[in-house]
């Protein structure tokens, strides 16, 4: 039987903790006192004294001290290695200065790219179990390719509800439109939809106050608390009245409900929501399967049942609007923000393309920080490499040097994270105001560990190579003051090269965003959006109509006026395929864009006539009276089409005119056809061409003649040129950043690129001496040590151009019409590169090649 042993944890402990000189003594007696203890009081609790007399031992005295022998000496290395490196960065100015500014600079890029793609990936992932949640989109086959719509029947909902149990929640609802709402005459514009009864069961808006049933009574109102304070300032608003107003609509509400104001995680932010039940039986006309008025969102029991949910939502679906051409898809909620982009009816991208661009942008400035870090440490090696063979003499081994050097790259790292995070605190507002976001940032646990890991990742990334290439000189060359420089000049012009070739793919791809975007805002449309005002037609203007008209064509300024439907912001637009002419096919669909308007409303928005004319008030015929565009007339087939008839679902219309093609759409979509009927009465807006350079006079003009009709609305006017130019917010704010973060590179590239010259300027001093005492002219000297540099940039532009044109393509294929690459922007690039390249450069080899020789000989 073999003898049983005290418990190994409290025995180890007392040996880790005992000095030498007393443990055999005092181990010994307890382990006596365990075996008496065995048959006296049992197995458990002998061991248990065991442990408790360890316990009592540890104590002064009997501890043995933790500082002295292999503790002091790693200690006291640290503080050597320490000591070193800061005597090191102050010796080494230059070198350290270049590189704490390229990696500040880096970091701050790398932290405000952090917080603004993090921003992005969160947008609607707040909604509770938001993976379950999706959204039903159309998907239409058009004769001219599939294109696809959020809009769906607002029936559906209904049956959903009704017909599939794997759906927990669904609810219907509109987009968020501008609205005007009033209480004792005071008038406020805001921002609106309408919701079902469970829409704050599925969406995370919170309720300050009253209950989520409130939208099953379809004469309540739910307002945030924001605008809660703007109509009632410091009154309760629960249980106030407030009028609803749209064109020639409007009803009162009762508030039933505070909401908290929606964050800016949302993507679909609002600031009041009506009922669903009340838009749906008194403001929608056509209540039909085929008319895609409403927003389904539903909530999935579990996420492997999407392929069998969808499937029945497109049997019910068929089963009451049999049409092959059109198909019923669920797509995530969270992910329309990000992938919001559809190409022939697949999902192909969208914002997350930004994002990806600035974590790899972010990437390159960073890797362009660290190629300084490893360049300048390895090429100044040779001020090292004394120190190095003294250390090797004395027995400091490969790994405590390397130690040593990733010790210098992990503080000048530190140093750069702390001074970065200042730097992002005070620039966060212009940063906002450049990325048109709201962001905060705060330093919270979780950021404060990703930094204390980003430390030393960045330590290791950017010391690795020179701790190693360091740490491995040979210990005679060392003390002779020799470094192999034929691995190290290579490496170094192998990063010079991996730099440059970053930095002109980001000025290349600088070049393309912006001219991308200059082409989109100036280019021809169709139509002349500049100096077009547009405002709703609402309160007595609906009523005096023809008044109102004939006192705006008579302000000064204004050139033309029209009642229209016109308009280029998203979501206005309105779309039918409810037309048929002869020849149609059974399986053809085709999607219009419509516009209701008087006798101005193609004139005033400058568009040309192909044949045939424009409306005429004088004639009664009108009404049944249409105007095409020239893709619609080639997308229906129709020759000669002046005179002929298409079956509209309001009646027969006969062809007046055909238009040149116009597209009131983002260049990112194809011109799509668009008919223009005679209904004035059904316009939404008041359209005025305005005189240039009278713009403020006569906007101020317009608004008196629209307080005169109503007095209690504010004027709230826009131009479509503004509108258009805001679809384009996302490419405009891209060039910019584009444009910051391509400086900042090439300034990052450019430190570096000085740094080595510096370098090569002392390593070669004595060089530039000898020839000049030889009769060497100064301009060749200087031409000479900038050629090397000048090999490395001209290889870069070999690589980088390919890649920026491949990269340029790609971009440009989400556009329908977009620039042609020009020869000249890579000519452009490649000269700006090796400008800043020879300017950098230049500076310090002039100055050495026209320095006095006897300073640099005066020692030999």
């Amino acid at each position: 039987m073999s003898k049983v042993k005290p418990p190994s944890i409290p025995h180890k402990f007392f040996q880790w903790y005992c000095k030498p000189s007393l443990q055999e003594t005092i181990l010994g007696d307890l382990e006596e006192q365990f075996e008496e203890d065995l048959e006296s009081i049992g197995l458990k609790r002998a061991r248990r004294r065991f442990a408790w007399t360890v316990l009592r031992f540890f104590r002064k005295g009997i501890i043995k001290p933790l500082h002295g022998g292999g503790k002091l000496n790693y200690l006291g290395m640290f503080k050597h290695n320490l000591l070193i490196t800061f005597r090191g960065f102050k010796r080494h100015k230059t070198v350290f200065g270049i590189n704490l500014i390229g990696l500040i600079t880096s970091l701050t890029c790398v932290i405000f790219s952090a917080i603004w793609v993090n921003d992005e990936l969160q947008k609607d992932r707040f909604h509770d179990d938001s993976g379950r949640l999706f959204q039903v989109y159309s998907r239409f086959d058009n004769t001219d390719g599939i294109t696809v719509w959020q809009g769906v029947t607002g029936l559906l909902d209904t049956e959903i509800e009704a017909q599939i149990p794997q759906v927990n929640l669904s609810t219907v609802s509109t987009d968020v439109h501008e609205y005007s709402l009033s209480i004792d005459n005071k008038r406020f514009k805001a921002q609106g939809r309408f919701g079902d009864k469970d829409y704050l069961d599925i969406f995370n808006y919170p309720l300050l106050k009253g209950q989520k049933a409130a939208l099953a009574d379809p004469s309540n109102i739910l307002i945030t608390s924001t605008l809660a304070k703007r109509m009632f300032g410091a009154e309760d608003a629960v249980g106030k009245s407030i009028t609803w107003h749209f064109w020639n609509s409007e009803k009162t509400f009762k508030v039933a409900g505070i909401l908290e104001d929606p964050t800016s995680a949302t993507s679909d932010p609002f600031e009041f929501i009506l009922s669903w039940k009340f838009y749906h039986d008194e403001l929608i006309n056509f209540k039909q399967w085929g008319n895609y008025y409403g927003r389904v969102v539903i909530k999935l029991d579990e996420l492997s049942k999407k392929e069998l949910v969808e499937k029945k939502i497109n049997e019910i679906f068929q089963s009451n609007n049999a049409n092959e051409q059109v198909e019923l898809f669920l797509a995530n909620y969270s992910d329309q923000y990000l992938y919001g982009n559809y190409e022939n009816g697949q999902q192909a991208g969208g914002r997350i393309d930004y994002v990806y661009l600035a974590i790899v942008v972010a990437a390159f400035i960073l890797l362009i920080a660290c190629i300084n870090f490893v360049n300048l440490s390895t090429a100044f090696a040779s001020l090292k490499v004394k120190e190095i063979g003294v250390k090797k003499t004395f027995g400091a081994s490969k790994s405590q040097l390397a130690i040593q050097f990733f010790l210098e790259s992990i503080l000048l790292s530190a140093l750069s994270i702390c001074i970065a995070l200042v730097l992002v605190i005070f620039l966060l507002e212009p940063f906002n105001q450049i990325t048109g976001k709201e962001l905060v940032f705060v330093l919270d646990w979780k950021f404060l560990g990703l930094i204390l890991l980003f430390i030393p990742s960045i330590g290791l990334i950017a010391g690795l190579f020179p701790a190693i290439y360091l740490s491995g000189l040979e210990v005679i060359s060392a003390l002779k003051g020799k470094s192999s420089e034929s691995g190290g000049a290579w490496s170094r012009k192998i990063l010079v090269f991996v730099q440059f070739t970053l930095s002109i793919i980001l000025i290349v791809g600088t070049l393309i965003v912006s001219q991308q975007v200059d082409y989109a805002l100036n280019k021809n449309l169709g139509y002349d959006r500049d100096n077009l005002l547009y405002f709703l037609r609402e309160g007595q203007i609906l009523e005096r109509s023809d008044t109102f008209m004939a006192e705006l064509r008579n302000t000064p300024g204004v050139k033309l006026v029209s009642q229209s439907g016109f308009s280029v912001a998203p979501g206005l637009q309105n779309r039918t395929s409810g037309i048929s002419w002869d020849g149609k096919g059974e399986d053809q669909q085709v999607q219009f864009w419509e516009n209701n308007g008087d006798a101005k409303s193609a004139e005033i928005i400058g568009l040309e006539l192909v044949e045939g004319r424009f409306f005429n008030d004088q004639l009664n015929t009108e009404e049944s009276s249409i105007i095409f565009n020239e893709t619609a007339i080639h997308t229906m087939g129709l020759q000669d089409p002046i005179g002929k008839t298409v079956e509209h679902y309001s009646g027969k219309k006969t062809i007046v005119g055909v238009v040149k093609d116009f597209t009131t759409e983002s260049l990112h979509n194809p011109i799509e056809p668009a008919m223009f009927h005679y209904r004035p009465e059904r316009a939404h807006y008041i359209l005025a061409k305005i005189e240039k350079g009278k713009e403020l006079q006569t906007v101020s003009e317009i608004e008196s003649v629209y307080k005169k009709f109503n007095p209690n609305y504010p004027f709230d006017a826009k131009f479509v040129d503004q509108d258009y130019q805001a679809m384009y917010d996302s490419e405009m704010r891209v060039a910019k950043l584009s444009r910051l973060f391509s400086g900042l590179a090439i300034l990052i590239s450019c430190l570096g690129l000085f740094g080595l010259t510096i370098f090569q300027v002392q390593r070669r001093v004595k060089e530039i001496g000898i020839k000049k005492v030889l009769g060497a002219e100064s301009w060749k000297l200087a031409l000479s040590m900038t050629y090397e540099f000048t090999k490395s940039v001209l290889i870069s532009l070999l690589v980088a151009l390919p890649v920026s044109y491949y990269l340029g393509e790609k971009w440009l294929e989400g556009f329908s019409y977009s620039i042609e690459l020009k020869w000249w922007f890579f000519v452009l690039a490649g000269f700006l590169a090796l400008i800043i390249a020879w300017l950098t450069v230049s500076s310090q080899t002039w100055k050495a090649a026209i320095a006095n020789p006897v300073e640099s000989l005066k020692d030999e």
